[in-house]
C-alpha cells in the first residue's frame, strides 16, 4: 500500500510512504540489480533478498538475486539474534510469520523481582514459563537520538540511547500480583525481555539500505551503512537512530505491520542526504527509527515519482 507525501514530515519533503499490514500486503517481487547490494559482487550466486525480514512480513517484499552467500551469512548472524531472542515471544503472541511453527515458543520466560520503594531490586524471585496465552505482549525495541550526522554532538550516556518496552499493563500487574503473594514479596516488578543494541540498529541499516536500493536503485544513492551492515564498523550512532518530528498523519490500522518513509533532507548541511524513516509495529506507539542511508546522486523526488 503507498501513499505519496510532500511537506508533511518536518525537515524533508516529497516522502514516499510505504504502510505494510501484515495478513493484507501484497507480495511484491522486485527485478534483480544484477549484483549484491552489500558487496557489488556480480560474479558469483546471488540469492533473492527479504527487504523487510520474512519473521516480520512473509513475503511481502522481496529484491531478486540481489544479495551473495557470503553477505547473507554475515546479516543473518546478527538478525536472527534480533528475530528469535530480542522479538521471538513477541512474534508468538501476534502470530507473526516463521518458517519453522513447530519451533515457536510456547512459553515466556518472565524474571521477576523485588524491589523497594524507590525501584532497586532487593530480592531474585526467578525465572517462570508462563504460557504465551497468558503472558503480558511484550515488544523491546532500542530507542535513540537523531542519527549523529544530523545534530550536534551529544554526551556518550545520550548518544547510546536506552531500551523501549511495550508491556501489556494488566497483565503484567496481574501477574505481579500473583508471584508477591506467593513469596510474600511488598513490591514486585517483571523483567520480560532484553534488546541487544548493536544487533538491533544494525538491522535497521540493513533494512533501509535493502529499502532504498529496492526503491531508488544502487545508482541513486552514495551508501553510507554498508560498514554497518558487514560488520566492518559498531559506530551505529553516526547513521542509525530515531526522529524526533512527528510522522505525517495517516488513517490507522491494527494491521499496520511496518511504516516506512524514504526520502532526502532538505537544507543546511543535510542537503542532499536520503533518509528511511520507519516504525515497526506503530499502533503499539513505537519509536520512529531514522537511518541516514546515504548520499543522493540523482533527484530523489523525481526517482519516487518515476520521473528519472
Amino acid at each position: 500500500m503507498e501513499n505519496e507525501v510532500g511537506g508533511l514530515w518536518p525537515g524533508h519533503s516529497g516522502m514516499k510512504l510505504d504502510i505494510f499490514e501484515l495478513y493484507k500486503s501484497e507480495n511484491i517481487r522486485l527485478p534483480s540489480p544484477g549484483r549484491c547490494i552489500y558487496c557489488g559482487d556480480d560474479q558469483t550466486k546471488l540469492r533473492d533478498e527479504h527487504v523487510i525480514p520474512y519473521a516480520l512480513a512473509a513475503n511481502t517484499m522481496v529484491l531478486e538475486k540481489s544479495c551473495c552467500e557470503t553477505c547473507q551469512n554475515i546479516i543473518q548472524k546478527y538478525e536472527q539474534e534480533v528475530l528469535k531472542k530480542q522479538l521471538g515471544t513477541f512474534r508468538a503472541q501476534v502470530d507473526a510469520p516463521t518458517r519453522r511453527p513447530k519451533d515457536r515458543p510456547t512459553h515466556a520466560k518472565l524474571h521477576f523481582v523485588e524491589v523497594n520503594e524507590n525501584a532497586e531490586v532487593i530480592r531474585d524471585l526467578g525465572i517462570r514459563p508462563i504460557p504465551i496465552e497468558e503472558a503480558p505482549v511484550a515488544f523491546h525495541l532500542w530507542q535513540s537520538p537523531m542519527p549523529r550526522r544530523l545534530r550536534s554532538p551529544l554526551n556518550p550516556e545520550q548518544e547510546h540511547g536506552r531500551a523501549w518496552s511495550f508491556v501489556e499493563p494488566e497483565i503484567a500487574v496481574a501477574l505481579c500480583r500473583k508471584v508477591a503473594e506467593e513469596t510474600g514479596a511488598n513490591h514486585v516488578a517483571v523483567k520480560t525481555g532484553t534488546v541487544n543494541r548493536l544487533h538491533y540498529l544494525r538491522s535497521l541499516a540493513k533494512t533501509a539500505h535493502a529499502f532504498a536500493a529496492s526503491q531508488l536503485g544502487l545508482d541513486a544513492f552514495e551508501p553510507f551503512l554498508l560498514d554497518l551492515i558487514l560488520c566492518r564498523s559498531s559506530d551505529v550512532a553516526e547513521f542509525v537512530g530515531d526522529d524526533p518530528f512527528p510522522a505525517p498523519p495517516i488513517e490507522e490500522s491494527d494491521g499496520h505491520t511496518v511504516r516506512i518513509f524514504l526520502g532526502e533532507a532538505m537544507g543546511g548541511d543535510e542537503q542532499g542526504l536520503l533518509c528511511a524513516r520507519f516504525s515497526l509495529y506503530p499502533m503499539l506507539g513505537s519509536p520512529p527509527h531514522l537511518v541516514v542511508v546515504g548520499k543522493a546522486k540523482v533527484n530523489i523526488e523525481k526517482r519516487l515519482a518515476g520521473e528519472v
